[in-house]
């Protein structure tokens, strides 16, 4: 409902209340009811208005309105007590009576209002000058009702104390709640954007109404008792409306209300002056019954009293104006100080700073803007901005909106020398209008070359210059998971054959040759939208896109492997070293992880390697083998936790007695659904999956158990346990040993270590060193497959080792007149010049063994002797007499 609204509903009620004391005048009785009814009606009324307001607002901001509600609630039970002795009891309403004390509680609600909001908004310097022009105007008023009401009264001896003191009470508290309602309006401002609040003009008139009916009231009753007073009651209900429409009426509410303390305030003179008025009008009072003789006394002690509050104010006045100047001084040495602070801060400030109008026209400019554009402030203020920088202000027009923003762009000095700028733009607002802007532009020209750099050192080979591991994955999963192409990719897994040899042969400076020219032709081989990446070492990854056949994969596959099968020039040395080119498909349309399609790629790579390289396989071609592979690989690990590896025993037998002597422990797979697994299919997939540790701890483990078992059945066997490569030279193999002997608690002499020769000399110095640990803790060390790989004969000397052992390769070419025969002969031979013993493996038939005996090899080890067997097997053997 809009304000006017209820303005129009006040004075028609006011009417109708007056028209109601007009049409029954003549009838007093129905007259008295009409005026009680109306007075309950309009407090009730008010009442609920104000309570209504209090609800919308809130407890906090609407407080006032219920202090009002209040001061309406305690008038309307007045009036309901006037209606019961009036027209239920109809006897005299006595004064002062029973009403009185709640006529006057809404007076004491009222200025309790008006004391939470001077608690709330007022500061404290205001409230010592308020509290002063407050008790002024007490003054003033007391000493006006005590010349002109109180006094007249006493002196005619006809009014009682009682009378007396209501009579002084009521226009005293209506004088002060006036005061309250004009200071209030001048002291608590609003912010500019909006106006001063409606609901103390309504307030103001609604008071003003009340002390002009309550002035009237007691007039009349002092004079002529209650029966003239009629006309006066609609004007109490009037301005109770009037309060109460004061927070109900207008759009504005409390929460809007607030004191700006660093605004500064408007001099109200109103307010300034009211009482020095106040004080003029009770003098020139003062002088007029003066001149007529009248009784003084009064007068002067108010004037007096009035005058001296005034010089009491004043004094607090100028000391409290004493502090504000301080504090003005203090402010002002603070803005200069944060005035120098600012112009040390533009000044001295490394990056170029500048500022601008509307128009987008600089305004100033510090020393570091000035080097950067090559001229002097006084040259620049002036100039457009989008004609020196090269950069619009078209933002600007949106002022409301605007905030600030950052953008790159590039400056054109005048020598041609272009500098790269980051610029950062900030809103300047004054009384929150923009009125221009501040610039920051910071020279990112090398830190965009050094980021340029960064980038080709974490994402790109420095040797090759090709694209590097991690940013060659990046690429391909963007590939494979976010290109919307359906077209097919193609991954290649590309590994040079020889590579090592290569460096051994001509040194690692022809190496890196070598694969900066791979890189090369791999680049001249491909499209500019194909990839080509250095995964490490001598291998190398490359994506071909847009593959749109399968004759197209092969053939771009093809063009891969004939420029890198083509020969290389470096440094006038002719170096062959051809590829082993791994393929895998991708389409979007079937979704594979990365990692996915790099372990097919790698494990097709394996496959092209394993037939002899410079040769292309796909992955489709090997894929029922390669998936037979994967799942290998991915169930090895359960398999050794739960228990599904087994260790089979191959007896060694010595031949003068044909006695066993000791067994070899070889792992198998005992697998759930896919049966026995040869090891030759799980151990290099352990080798290659960073398994064979656990693999190797758990195949020792079991051994030395079984040894254990053995010892304590006085079956004296030796058990010889493979150790891989990667687990002899691992930094924890003798600790890891250390560990099993003390959990298994084995004689460690019942047991015989196998390393391979390979192995063995693939870090000598290491080698001996870990050796002798082994021999210090009591097993024995044989060196298998000897003879296959590369050891020098001198070095052969410095490793403490128990056996030597023929590999399968030679006895199966042990006739007398191929080359196995002279090997195994000449092992032999070296093997009783270091005083170790031998022993042949791969023995299969009685041929074989009548040759070895001839060459004074007696123990041997073989499926003539007896296949890998489970330990319960191996214990019939040893007495065959007990069968």
């Amino acid at each position: 409902m809009k304000r006017i609204h209820y303005v129009y509903g006040v004075l028609l009620f006011s009417l109708s209340y007056y028209s109601w004391i007009w049409f029954y005048a003549d009838r007093p009785e129905l007259a008295s009811w009409g005026n009680n009814i109306f007075s309950i009606i309009g407090c009730i009324a008010a009442t609920l208005f104000l309570l209504h307001t209090y609800r919308t607002n809130g407890r906090d901001q609407g407080r006032f309105f219920l202090y009002l509600a209040f001061g309406t609630g305690s008038y309307l039970i007045a009036e309901l007590i006037w209606m019961s002795y009036e027209n239920i009891q109809q006897v005299a309403v006595p004064f002062p009576g029973l009403p009185d004390p709640f006529y006057m509680l809404q007076s004491f609600f009222f200025f309790m209002a008006f004391l939470h909001l001077i608690r709330k908004y007022v500061t404290k310097h205001q409230l010592i000058r308020f509290v002063f022009d407050i008790l002024i105007v007490m003054t003033v008023a007391v000493t006006y009702s005590w010349f002109f009401l109180v006094r007249p009264s006493l002196a005619d001896g006809q009014a009682s104390t009682a009378e007396n003191f209501v009579a002084f009470a009521y226009p005293m508290n209506d004088v002060v709640l006036l005061f309250c309602v004009i200071s209030i309006y001048f002291l608590i401002e609003k912010r500019q954007t909006v106006t001063r609040p409606t609901c103390f003009s309504f307030l103001l008139i609604g008071i003003l109404i009340q002390i002009i009916a309550d002035t009237l009231f007691l007039y009349m009753t002092t004079i002529h008792g209650y029966e003239n007073t009629a006309a006066i009651d609609p004007l109490f209900i009037l301005s109770l409306l009037l309060v109460a429409i004061s927070g109900h009426a207008g759009e504005v509410t409390m929460e809007h209300i607030r004191v700006d303390q660093e605004e500064r305030q408007s001099l109200h003179l109103g307010r300034l002056f009211l009482p020095y008025f106040l004080v003029l009008l009770l003098f020139s009072t003062m002088l007029f019954y003066a001149q007529r003789g009248d009784a003084l006394n009064g007068l002067m002690i108010g004037c007096g009293v009035t005058i001296l509050l005034i010089l009491v104010r004043q004094i607090l006045m100028i000391l409290s104006n004493h502090q504000l100047i301080q504090e003005i001084h203090h402010k002002a040495d603070e803005l200069e100080e944060s005035k120098e602070r600012y112009e040390s801060l533009f000044t001295y400030h490394p990056d170029a700073v500048y500022s601008l109008d509307l128009k987008g026209q600089i305004e100033s400019a510090n020393p570091s803007f000035e080097k950067l554009t090559e001229h002097c402030e006084s040259e620049l203020i002036g100039r457009s901005y989008d004609q020196l920088l090269g950069q619009g202000t078209s933002a600007m027009a949106d002022q409301d909106k605007m905030s600030a923003e950052q953008f790159e762009t590039v400056f054109r000095k005048e020598g041609g020398n272009n500098v790269l700028l980051s610029v950062t733009t900030i809103p300047i607002r004054v009384r929150k209008r923009l009125v221009g802007l501040f610039g920051i532009g910071r020279d990112i020209t090398d830190m965009r070359k050094n980021e340029l750099k960064i980038h080709q050192l974490a994402y790109y080979d420095h040797l090759t210059k090709a694209v590097n591991r991690k940013y060659f994955e990046e690429m391909l999963h963007h590939l494979v998971e976010q290109e919307q192409s359906q077209k097919t990719i193609i991954l290649c897994f590309i590994d040079l054959n020889d590579f090592k040899l290569v460096n051994d042969s001509f040194g690692h400076h022809i190496g890196d040759q070598l694969l900066i020219q791979v890189a090369e032709r791999l680049r001249r081989a491909t499209e500019i939208e194909d990839v080509v990446a250095r995964q490490g070492g001598d291998e190398f990854t490359v994506i071909l896109r847009h593959i749109v056949s399968e004759e197209g994969a092969r053939t771009r596959t093809g063009r891969l492997l004939n420029q890198l099968s083509i020969p290389y020039n470096i440094e006038g040395l002719e170096v062959v070293s051809s590829p082993s080119i791994g393929v895998v498909r991708h389409q979007r349309t079937e979704p594979k992880h990365v990692v996915t399609l790099l372990k097919q790629a790698d494990l097709a790579m394996y496959q092209a390697k394993a037939k002899g390289g410079k040769t292309v396989v796909f992955f489709d071609d090997i894929a029922e083998a390669a998936s037979y592979r994967l799942r290998l690989e991915s169930e090895l690990p359960h398999a050794i936790e739960t228990n599904q590896l087994v260790l089979y025993y191959q007896p060694q037998v010595d031949t003068i007695t044909y006695q066993m002597v000791g067994v070899e422990g070889l792992v198998r797979w005992n697998h759930p659904k896919l049966g026995m697994i040869s090891p030759n299919d799980f151990i290099p997939l352990a080798e290659e999956a960073g398994m064979i540790i656990r693999l190797g701890e758990w195949v020792l483990r079991e051994g030395f158990l079984q040894a254990k078992r053995w010892e304590q059945a006085d079956i004296a066997l030796k058990v010889g346990l493979n150790v891989s490569m990667q687990q002899f030279h691992h930094p924890t193999f003798v600790l890891t040993l250390m560990q099993l002997l003390a959990e298994t608690d084995v004689d460690p002499r019942r047991i015989d270590l196998e390393i391979t020769e390979v192995s063995a000399v693939e870090d000598i110095e290491d080698t001996v060193k870990t050796m002798h640990r082994l021999k210090e803790l009591g097993f024995t060390i044989s060196i298998d497959d000897f003879g296959t790989g590369y050891s020098s004969l001198s070095r052969l000397v410095d490793f403490p080792i128990d056996t030597l052992k023929i590999p399968r390769e030679f006895v199966k070419k042990i006739n007398i007149e191929t080359s196995g025969y002279a090997m195994i002969s000449s092992i032999i031979h070296l093997a009783k010049s270091l005083d170790v013993a031998v022993i042949a493996e791969g023995v299969e038939t009685l041929e074989q063994v009548n040759v070895l005996n001839r060459l004074k090899c007696t123990r041997m080890q073989g499926y003539y002797f007896g296949r890998p067997m489970r330990p319960e097997a191996i214990e019939p053997l040893l007495y065959p007499d007990q069968r």
